[in-house]
């Protein structure tokens, strides 16, 4: 499958996240995992605290969830 990736600063952890919650396939649920978690590292490292705090939010809630799929995932 494709991944669209947007134009948004933003938008790319988005889409990577996305991915992995719709993956059905174990193999690929992985990989999307990781780049979704990497992604999402690289962002948070660039958001303000303050300008930016409800990305902030949704990312940690994606981490938690991405966390919550990768141990479903083994």
């Amino acid at each position: 499958m494709a991944q669209k990736i947007s134009e948004s600063p933003g938008a790319a952890w988005q889409d990577l996240y996305t991915a992995a919650l719709i993956e059905l396939d174990p193999d690929k649920l992985k990989t999307l995992i990781e780049k979704a978690e990497q992604t999402i590292a690289a962002r948070s490292g660039a958001l303000d605290p303050t300008r930016d705090a409800e990305e902030a939010q949704r990312i940690a809630d994606a981490t938690r969830n991405l966390s919550v799929l990768r141990r479903e995932a083994r």
